[in-house]
């Protein structure tokens, strides 16, 4: 597997991935340890179904908002770099349990950022975004969903402050950002996941149904989200970057197409382009958009799959799921490595 994509920049490195039981964690893992760094994972021990085993050297288990128990996972571990990817992420939940969904990503970062300000080892952290923040209006309705990631993004911006990093008198200031990705696919088992309901459907012998198909998102594959973070991280470690936040998103005339037209696509890819597909109401018709200008300018990054690749890697890695999860892991090790190789052709991060 090709390293030439981030150079040495994480070879030896000891690398903390909160939420390594997950989606974007069980990817990030792989990818790291192929990289050559050191790799710690820390998580409630939940792994999501059908998936291959994480290859994190050290596991640490314990809930994110657990301050306590995180601070002494990495006074145990001494990360030079922190990737927090734990989370709630299913929008759904949100409305169901605001508290939860506020607790894990507010308190989990707060918890995040607290322990690596006073952890000496590590040089910086990069906490995932997302696409759903808007700007809260007067009339202060938001999702719990969005308005947690806002906070999270508050938090991030308090901890950055040059008054918070002089006032915990580190040896050098810790760097501190937040990576955007847009709405990735590409190998999830996820409690409202479009491709992972699809995929149960076709497997229970049952029609598609589709609750908003018209809605359009920056659809892309969770390698171009990934990669973002690690660029991100990358050049943290390095210094700091001209921003702190970065949008890793896609072309939408690429990238932005409709649930109907990614699940049609899918299907394709996936070997049923006939399965039956119904609407169960015409639901919201809203395009969110994310776009990569500052990433591109500040950190030469790009991203690699346009739709229909995303759609065709996320296809091989559901027909992989559903046998021995050792094919699973061959399979993901060899998207990374696909994924890697077209990267180094298309851009090259800037890691200082």
């Amino acid at each position: 597997m090709s390293a030439d994509l981030f150079g040495d920049a994480y070879a030896g490195r000891r690398v903390m991935v909160t939420g390594h039981t997950g989606f974007l964690g069980t990817w990030a893992v792989r990818w790291l340890t192929a990289l050559g760094a050191e790799v710690a994972g820390y998580s409630r021990g939940e792994r999501q179904a059908d998936t291959s085993p994480g290859a994190a050297a050290r596991t640490y288990n314990g809930d994110v908002a657990d301050a306590s128990r995180l601070a002494s996972a990495m006074a145990a571990f001494q990360p030079e770099i922190v990737l927090h990817l734990a989370g709630s992420t299913v929008v759904a939940a949100g409305y169901r349990a605001p508290a939860t969904t506020f607790t894990s990503n507010v308190a989990g970062t707060v918890a995040v950022l607290d322990s690596a300000m006073r952890q000496p080892s590590v040089r910086c952290v990069v906490v995932t975004g997302t696409p759903a923040i808007t700007q809260l209006g007067d009339d202060l309705e938001l999702g719990p969903y969005a308005a947690s990631k806002l906070a999270v993004e508050a938090c991030v911006a308090g901890y950055g402050h040059p008054r918070t990093q002089q006032a915990a008198g580190r040896p050098e200031p810790l760097q501190v950002g937040v990576a955007r990705p847009g709405v990735m696919i590409g190998g999830d088992w996820g409690e409202g996941r479009l491709l992972a309901d699809v995929v149960r459907a076709v497997r229970d012998g049952q029609p598609v149904t589709l609750g908003a198909p018209l809605a359009a998102r920056p659809w892309q594959h969770v390698l171009d989200g990934i990669s973002g973070v690690l660029t991100l991280a990358a050049r943290l470690q390095a210094g700091p970057a001209p921003r702190r936040r970065y949008d890793f998103g896609c072309d939408t005339r690429e990238s932005g197409g409709s649930v109907r037209e990614v699940v049609s696509g899918f299907l394709d890819a996936y070997g049923v382009p006939r399965w039956p597909v119904r609407a169960a109401s015409d639901g919201p018709s809203d395009r969110v958009e994310l776009g990569y200008a500052a990433a591109r300018e500040d950190l030469a990054w790009r991203p690699v799959w346009a739709l229909p690749e995303a759609l065709t890697a996320s296809a091989q890695w559901y027909r992989a799921a559903i046998g021995d999860p050792a094919i699973l892991a061959v399979a993901m090790d060899d998207l990374i490595a696909t994924y890697s190789t077209c990267a180094s052709r298309t851009w090259a991060p800037a890691m200082a």
